[in-house]
């Protein structure tokens, strides 16, 4: 019930609202109507006194000539009256212009009924009025009803035949049906046209609130020029614009590249929307959400965002634990293998596989402790780890084996590079910095494009080089001992 009784309140201040813009509209009207009649009644008098100055009919012409003054004093009346009531109630005033001007258009086509008989300035004035000055459609048709009945009298009074009376009478009855329907059309279509114009701005303005009240930031802007139409405050916060000019700032401004853009508005055209996607503006990362929506009758795009500058920076730290192997902190055998892979299946360039193995890892854990042995694996990686640049790849496959990805190496320089390595083991292991021998076993494998080789066949392939050396050393240790 209250719902009910809200939505009679607002569809009641609404035909108030109308009323009182079609009187203010009505009443411009009527000025204009006036300036005009004052402008043209000499053309009127310059046929009452001289082009109709022989026609012999005193009574007509006086008649006429009455009518013409008479509506020239109702236009200055009203213009001195338009000056001293623009504060006041406008309804009585644009009722009585009216009246009076059908009034003295049937009063003319009575008149006319003594000189010529045609009803012809009743049925002008009758459309005239339905269109220039469509009033509520009560007021209307009360005034037409009223000047009509006063017309038919007239009329049955001055016309002596019969037949005559009743053309006229049914010709005038049609004239006057079809002048409320255009009044009462023109009215209910601007009724109409104002009721949809109050709804759309009482939409645009609960929009406006809801769109400042969000604590999200917001930015509505115009999907064919990019023009910022709205920004709410935690949106000048976020994207720090507080000293920005606003008319001078794309609405895509939190994109990186025009390609990204080009993107964004292909997949809002076929599907209308675009959810959850992140971008990195500044130091920040965002989630955003696009949304293609009508505002004030215009194609725009609604731009929510959320931080997850936080939530990257958590996945990121557990990616890179994910990545890590714990003890050596280099990558591990997953991610490793994963860029290996990928490297397979782009297959543009060929990169050199180098396979490490720990020697005497199983004999130091034995003789001194898997601590030791802990510490034997961290002391070669770190060697190993000097000796490589950012463009190669070293990852822990597992136990006391690492691998080396060489890129945009060629095999000398990476025969070069296990040289400086293996000589600064052994360097650690003559200087008797651990109680136990230092050393590790390699292998190299050349990888090039065009050759069919998935990574584990890659690594076997490695490993047999890797196991060439390591065999070599193993004699080695036998003949020592």
């Amino acid at each position: 019930m209250e719902l009910l009784a809200k939505n009679a309140t607002c569809e009641n201040d609404i035909e108030q609202q109308f009323i009182e813009c079609n009187e203010n509209l009505l009443f411009e009207r009527i000025k204009h109507v006036s300036y005009m009649l004052i402008f043209t009644y000499p053309c009127y008098f310059i046929v009452d006194f001289i082009l109709l100055a022989k026609l012999n009919n005193p009574i007509y012409k006086f008649n006429l000539s009455a009518f013409h003054i008479i509506g020239l004093m109702i236009s200055l009346i009203f213009l001195i009256v338009y000056r001293r009531s623009k504060d006041n109630a406008k309804g009585p005033i644009i009722l009585t212009y009216v009246f009076l001007y059908l009034f003295i258009g049937a009063v003319s086509s009575i008149n006319s009924q003594l000189n010529n008989g045609n009803i012809y300035a009743y049925i002008i004035v009758l459309l005239a009025a339905a269109v220039v000055f469509p009033v509520q459609p009560r007021h209307q048709a009360g005034l037409i009803t009223g000047t009509h009945l006063f017309f038919i009298t007239g009329l049955f009074l001055l016309e002596k035949n019969h037949f005559s009376f009743l053309f006229k009478m049914v010709n005038s009855t049609g004239a006057a049906v079809i002048s409320f329907t255009i009044a009462y059309a023109f009215y209910t279509f601007r009724k109409n046209n104002f009721t949809n114009e109050w709804k759309l701005m009482k939409n645009e303005e609960s929009f406006r609130r809801l769109f400042h009240m969000n604590p999200n930031p917001l930015v509505l802007f115009n999907f064919t020029t990019g023009n910022i139409l709205l920004l709410n405050q935690q949106a000048i916060e976020y994207f720090h614009l507080k000293n920005k000019d606003m008319t001078k700032l794309d609405g895509w401004f939190m994109l990186t590249t025009p390609e990204e853009k080009q993107a964004i508005v292909k997949k809002l055209e076929e599907h209308q929307c675009l959810k959850n996607y992140m971008v990195k503006h500044k130091q920040q990362w965002s989630m955003l959400n696009f949304e293609l929506v009508n505002y004030l009758g215009e194609s725009c795009v609604l731009i929510g965002s959320t931080d997850i500058t936080d939530l990257k920076a958590t996945e990121e730290e557990l990616y890179h634990h994910a990545s890590l192997d714990p003890l050596t902190g280099v990558l591990n055998r997953r991610r490793g293998m994963e860029i290996l892979s990928q490297h397979l299946i782009d297959g543009s360039s060929e990169f050199i596989v180098c396979y490490i193995d720990i020697n005497n890892l199983k004999v130091v854990n034995d003789m001194y402790g898997h601590s030791a042995g802990d510490d034997l694996i961290t002391t070669c990686c770190e060697t190993i780890k000097l000796h490589t640049k950012e463009k190669d790849v070293l990852f822990r496959l597992g136990g006391d084996e690492f691998i080396i990805l060489f890129f945009e190496r060629q095999m000398d320089t990476a025969q070069a590079i296990w040289s400086n390595i293996q000589s600064e083991l052994q360097n650690m292991a003559i200087s008797g910095q651990r109680p136990y021998p230092i050393s590790a076993s390699h292998g190299l494998y050349q990888y090039k494009p065009g050759t069919n080789f998935n990574p584990e066949e890659i690594l076997e392939l490695a490993d047999q080089e890797m196991y060439k050396e390591k065999s070599k050393h193993r004699i080695k240790q036998v003949a020592l001992n």
